[in-house]
């Protein structure tokens, strides 16, 4: 798993998920690591204050930046995209561009230093709200900062998620037929005991790098050059307070990772 996820997870299982009635542990590893098309300097890096939602503050390094960027701002909200490099520019091919996948982040952050939770609720709305917020074009910055952080986050309740959402017959000792993950002469009786899902993600001035795994165990029983319109005003897009991320193909509109950022300091 470590090989997997360039050692962002080392490990999933603990010695009392695997035991003498385990009988297979299926594991999924899905590894992102992207460069900024763009990237930010080291030493435009600052410490600056981050707001959490109890009112309290912590310290910690925020990128910086004066270039131009994806930012759209809505009622309540604004929305940034970081795109990330497709190709270098060392072996540059117009025809393999326009077939790759075209991955970016996505930061929604409210204006209000609490407002995480009702702009989450508004973007859970409707299925197309998300993509219809996102940004289309660069604008000129005024304030920009976004903190740098790593996330991890680990779950063992996703059986209970998914017997909400309908799927009871892996999970039912009774009922769970999985006799084809078996050898013939094999009669035991498996079902799905455990779902586990782990999940970490960090951002840097360079990219940001991300990891996930499920495993489930079986047991027994931008345009910069325009003559004609004057330039769009500068844009503030300080990122001091919670806010919610996303990573994304945009080609296929498929969301690959997603979180919330309410303290940078810290890892969970």
């Amino acid at each position: 798993m470590a090989k997997a996820t360039r050692n962002l997870i080392t490990e999933v299982l603990n010695p009392e998920d695997n035991n003498r009635n385990t009988v297979h542990v299926v594991a999924n590893a899905i590894y992102f690591k992207g460069e900024w098309r763009d990237p930010f300097d080291k030493e435009d890096t600052v410490d600056r204050e981050f707001h959490r939602l109890d009112g309290s503050s912590v310290e910690v390094p925020f990128l910086q930046s004066w270039s131009y960027q994806y930012i759209d701002c809505h009622s309540g909200f604004k929305v940034l995209k970081l795109p990330y490099e497709m190709m270098n520019e060392s072996n540059w091919d117009w025809m393999l561009y326009h077939s790759l996948p075209k991955f970016c982040m996505c930061v929604f952050l409210p204006d209000d230093r609490k407002g995480l939770q009702g702009m989450v609720e508004e973007i859970a709305s409707s299925p197309k709200f998300f993509h219809d917020h996102l940004p289309l074009k660069c604008v000129p910055v005024g304030q920009f900062r976004l903190p740098k952080f790593k996330l991890s986050f680990e779950t063992r309740i996703v059986a209970e998620d998914l017997k909400h959402l309908g799927l009871h017959l892996p999970f039912d000792e009774a009922e769970a037929n999985m006799t084809d993950m078996l050898l013939e002469e094999d009669e035991r009786r498996v079902f799905v005991s455990h779902v586990i899902h782990k999940a970490v993600i960090e951002m840097t001035e360079a990219g940001s790098e991300a990891a996930a795994v499920t495993v489930e165990c079986d047991d027994m029983g931008c345009s910069l050059y325009d003559d004609s319109p004057p330039p769009p005003k500068p844009v503030d897009f300080v990122a001091e307070h919670p806010f919610t991320f996303f990573i994304v193909e945009e080609t296929s509109g498929a969301v690959v990772f997603s979180g919330h950022v309410l303290d940078p300091s810290k890892e969970e």
